[in-house]
């Protein structure tokens, strides 16, 4: 384009004035920066990349672009013309393509340069704040006995074989704050019957837990309230022997907020890493599952709260 020719030559006559001249000569010193670029001047006077590629079936300004200094005005907004055309890709891609037309000395300092400067980038890849963590709630640090405070998340769903049928089964995971054990119980849906049912059973064999958080899931919310109705109404009579008279504190963290339960969500991990490491796309009896799922809360529950220390002492 004439446009683009004139202020190609323009830049290039007053970065390459020296250069230039000497090339129209035909000599070029040894210690000159465009040394090592073989150059030419093109029919137009704009001083070109040479190299060996003349016989390539390339077109010609992608075999010999033209030279542009590193610093210049006009080569920032060549760089950020680009830079858009490309949809605001990385350096590599920007670069890759400026590549086409011009070889800009130092080419991948300049575009890291103007890159740096580009608004859309910077709004697009800032970095965020780094949240100043608030006190660990009490529960997670006053010591009583396990299972004192619990947090509860769902699994799953897991697929088992019912004879000639295959099932559906969740994971309802107990964790306690304080300790992080954990306790596993199979429920066959996420309804909130199989949830007290489940719950039932972990009270059975871990005792009554004082305050219980879960998420805002559906399942628990309903729960929370069978469970209120179940500690105030005429049920209350019929459970005493098997609980103590101290209702359960249940509590749902913020919605929107799930690091509220991350010490849970850690642990979820934990099971279903070793799920996939077990099982992997072995397709076993509920049985077999449920057998699983009790050596996998032992293998967990054993494991080390610190580093493994290497002073024999």
């Amino acid at each position: 384009l004439p446009a683009e020719l004139y202020w190609m030559k323009t830049v290039q006559n007053e970065t390459f004035r020296d250069e230039k001249s000497l090339l129209m000569k035909g000599k070029l010193s040894e210690n000159s920066r465009l040394i090592h670029l073989t150059p030419f001047i093109d029919e137009f006077g704009v001083i070109r990349v040479g190299g060996r590629l003349q016989q390539s079936n390339l077109l010609y300004q992608h075999k010999h672009p033209a030279i542009l200094p590193n610093k210049h005005n006009i080569t920032d907004l060549i760089i950020q013309g680009e830079h858009k055309h490309q949809w605001h890709a990385g350096v590599e891609q920007t670069l890759a393509a400026l590549r086409k037309r011009f070889w800009i000395l130092k080419g991948r300092s300049a575009v890291k340069r103007v890159l740096r400067r580009c608004v859309v980038c910077r709004k697009e890849n800032a970095r965020c704040l780094n949240q100043i963590m608030a006190p660990l709630p009490k529960n997670r640090l006053v010591e009583t006995h396990a299972f004192d405070n619990v947090g509860i998340d769902f699994v799953g769903p897991l697929y088992v074989k019912e004879g000639r049928t295959i099932s559906k089964i969740y994971i309802c995971l107990f964790t306690c704050m304080a300790t992080r054990a954990i306790h596993l119980e199979p429920t066959s849906d996420m309804t909130a019957q199989s949830f007290l049912a489940a719950f039932r059973r972990f009270i059975s064999r871990r005792g009554k837990p004082s305050v219980v958080q879960t998420d805002n899931f559906r399942t628990f919310k309903l729960a929370d309230k069978y469970i209120q109705d179940l500690f105030r109404g005429d049920e209350k009579q019929k459970i005493a022997r098997a609980m103590t008279e101290e209702k359960i504190e249940w509590r749902f963290s913020c919605e929107r907020a799930p690091w509220c339960g991350g010490y849970w969500e850690r642990l979820v991990r934990s099971v279903k890493t070793a799920l996939r490491k077990v099982l992997a796309k072995a397709l076993v009896s509920r049985e077999e599952l449920v057998t699983i799922l009790c050596e996998i809360e032992a293998r967990i529950n054993a494991r080390p709260l610190t580093t493994i220390s290497d002073d024999s002492n």
